[in-house]
């Protein structure tokens, strides 16, 4: 990958971080305000209820996509660019428009569509892999 283009990417995480980090604190904060007054009311009460857990199911989405942002930019900012746009499943490189898309992906298509399907990754889908790695010797 030119430097360019890994300038940009890691530009477009920071302000993707930026932009999530502000979203989590109004989310919090959100959070903390919905607490303040009291509901008498059952339906009411029902209703802050699945309120709040929409707010915290946010929140949490929005802190772990923050994560795998913190992790792209581990790997750019340490100058370790080899690992950076390597998936970390298979070794292979993941593909320029998926990065583009999606500039925190840590893995490529394959592995990803194996974890969606089979829940997980781990040892025992290597043989999976194994099998779709040796029909398909494309890159991802």
């Amino acid at each position: 990958m030119s430097k360019k283009l890994l300038n940009e990417l890691k530009s477009r995480l920071k302000t993707r971080r930026d932009h999530l980090l502000r979203e989590f604190e109004h989310r919090l904060k959100e959070f903390k305000d919905s607490g303040g007054h009291r509901l008498t009311d059952t339906a009411d009460i029902a209703s802050n209820i699945i309120e709040e857990q929409v707010v915290m199911s946010l929140a949490q989405v929005e802190a772990k996509e923050i994560e795998q942002i913190d992790n792209a930019l581990e790997k750019l900012e340490s100058g370790k660019y080899g690992k950076y746009g390597i998936c970390e499943r298979c070794g292979k490189k993941i593909n320029k428009q998926r990065l583009m898309a999606i500039p925190f992906v840590y893995l490529c298509i394959k592995c990803k569509e194996a974890e969606e399907i089979y829940g997980r990754l781990d040892d025992e889908y290597d043989d999976i892999y194994t099998e779709q790695k040796n029909n398909n010797p494309h890159d991802n």
